[in-house]
Order: structure tokens, then C-alpha cells, then sequence
């Protein structure tokens, strides 16, 4: 059942939108770090590296979602829907059985999109994560 798996925006993407994320894992890649604050002084050798206060930087998900319906008008009608959400700015995500974070993501684009007997689409988004570091807990 694919139902509490997903929440966009704390609705059940399944029962919204009759989607689903294929795998977690571009949630679980680390998010990158910004450069260190340096001083490279031509009167000293090497560099000085101030790295007591290191900075998370933006990330970008790469994110394959699926969608189903049980008629090509149902199917037409969340892909709408979703687009609508996407589209929206800033969407929450959350992946209850992944873990309680709440993913604060922009869309940014669709690069793929595959459709099968008008039933059932895969396609694959890429968001941006602006600050990784500003993720917190869902509570239910």
C-alpha cells in the first residue's frame, strides 16, 4: 500500500494525487557544504582556514515520482493538480517511513516524463533544497 508514504504540502500525495516516490534516496544524500572562510595573506605560507563555523549550501533532488488513475480523465486531473502544486513554490515534503524531516523544496523542472496507456506516468522532477539546514521535525 502506498498510502502515508509521501506527504506534499501534509497531503497524502497517494490519496491527492495517486503518486508515489519511487526510492528515498536522494532525500539521504548529504547535502553539500559551502567553501570554508580563508585567508590566503601573502606574507604567510599556505592559507588560513577558519572552519569553526562551517555552512550547509543548497542542494538540488533529482526525484522519480509515479501516478496513477483509474481512468485517463482521473489520471489527466492529478497530473493537473500536481503540476498546481509544484508550480506553487515552496512545497513541503515529508516521508514518514524514511524519517520525520519535513523537505522544504522549490520545483524547478521536469526532465523525463513517460506514459503508460494514459493510466499511469513516471516522470522525474528536479527540486532545489535551499537551506538543507532548515528541516525540522514533523509532529503528528
Amino acid at each position: 500500500m502506498r498510502k502515508g508514504e509521501l506527504f506534499i504540502n501534509n497531503h497524502d500525495a497517494y490519496t491527492t494525487y495517486g503518486a508515489w516516490v519511487e526510492s528515498v534516496s536522494p532525500f539521504r544524500q548529504f547535502a553539500p557544504m559551502k567553501e570554508y572562510v580563508t585567508n590566503k595573506s601573502p606574507l604567510r605560507n599556505g592559507k588560513e582556514v577558519n572552519p569553526t563555523a562551517p555552512k550547509v549550501d543548497e542542494r538540488d533532488i533529482t526525484l522519480t515520482l509515479c501516478i496513477e488513475g483509474r481512468t485517463e480523465a482521473q489520471m489527466e486531473s492529478r497530473l493537473d493538480a500536481l503540476e498546481a502544486v509544484l508550480r506553487s513554490g515552496l512545497m513541503e515534503i515529508r516521508i514518514p517511513t524514511h524519517n520525520s524531516k519535513i523537505y522544504r523544496c522549490n520545483y524547478t523542472s521536469c526532465t523525463q516524463f513517460s506514459d503508460f496507456n494514459g493510466r499511469l506516468a513516471k516522470f522525474i522532477l528536479k527540486l532545489n533544497e535551499p537551506n538543507p539546514a532548515d528541516r525540522g521535525e514533523h509532529t503528528a
